[in-house]
């Protein structure tokens, strides 16, 4: 397939299909740059969502479940705490218990 960004969504790879309103809802907040959809991997059991896993140096990393597949999203942002707080507040990312 090959490279080019639909939005802010880049298209090296797939994209697990139960995922793309929620990177399109992503793509839509201002402070994120770009998104970059990574590694599909199989998993067991039928939740759906995104989880955060860390920041990275260019922004910050999540984990996309679908029912079977688990996809790697990278998420480019010059202001990456802000990108996570505006997840937390639409409900696409469950804020974690302290």
């Amino acid at each position: 397939m090959a490279k080019y960004r639909h939005s802010k969504v880049k298209r090296q790879h797939h994209v697990v299909k139960d995922l793309e309103p929620g990177l399109q809802m992503l793509a839509k907040l201002e402070s994120v740059d770009g998104i970059i959809p990574g590694i599909i991997s199989r998993k067991a059991g039928s939740a759906i969502g995104f989880t955060f896993q860390y920041f990275t140096p260019s922004g910050l990393k999540l984990i996309g479940r679908s029912s079977g597949a688990a996809q790697e999203i990278f998420v480019i942002s010059h202001n990456p705490e802000r990108v996570l707080e505006s997840l937390y507040q639409s409900g696409l990312i469950v804020r974690p218990l302290d």
